[in-house]
């Protein structure tokens, strides 16, 4: 459900309703509108509670985001093999060659970070759209680092045990998908 995806339209709901309500009480000085309010900030307190409590699929697909990253940037070679699936051999494959190829200094999640779910197919699709910045070099070679920039398009799947895993991924333009597709510079 969207309100349980994040707190900003729980929080503007809070305010400008609270608003209206403090308001009201103030111009007709009737007790209710006190009661009402107090209601209120309970009822959303409650709701923020249960976004915080409650943890979404795209919410979980968002911290398999954040954790390859975090597996990228400590050259976490087994790290980043345990978020692809079963399914997808040959990306196993290309990400063990790729990392033993490159050293790789940061990597930073840009926050354009958007999650879709498609639950018409069977297993579940996520679909995670962001971009990316990686800066490395190729492995004892300093002087061929340098920056990658990529909007970067992961499909996943929700495999047997319930975890969400890659299944598949693209690299394009930093401008987005309709920029064109590029190839990743090693």
């Amino acid at each position: 459900m969207w309100i349980f995806e994040q707190s900003l339209p729980i929080i503007i709901m809070a305010v400008v309703v609270g608003a209206i309500l403090a308001g009201t009480m103030l111009q007709t000085g009737r007790q209710l509108f006190l009661y009402l309010l107090i209601g209120w900030i309970a009822v959303c307190s409650l709701l923020l509670a249960l976004e915080f409590a409650i943890v979404t699929e795209g919410e979980r697909i968002e911290a398999v985001v954040y954790d390859i990253a975090a597996s990228l940037e400590a050259n976490d070679v087994d790290g980043v093999l345990s978020q692809i699936s079963e399914a997808a051999p040959q990306i196993k494959v290309e990400a063990e060659r790729q990392m033993n190829y490159v050293e790789i200094e940061s990597v930073t999640v840009k926050r354009n970070l958007e999650v879709t779910i498609r639950h018409d197919s069977t297993p579940p699709i996520g679909i995670a759209k962001v971009n990316v910045k990686m800066v490395g070099h190729v492995r004892n070679q300093q002087s061929l680092g340098g920056n990658f920039a990529t909007f970067l398009v992961l499909t996943f799947q929700q495999d047997p045990d319930g975890n969400w895993r890659v299944i598949s991924y693209q690299f394009f333009d930093p401008r987005g998908e309709q920029a064109g597709e590029i190839t990743p510079p090693i």
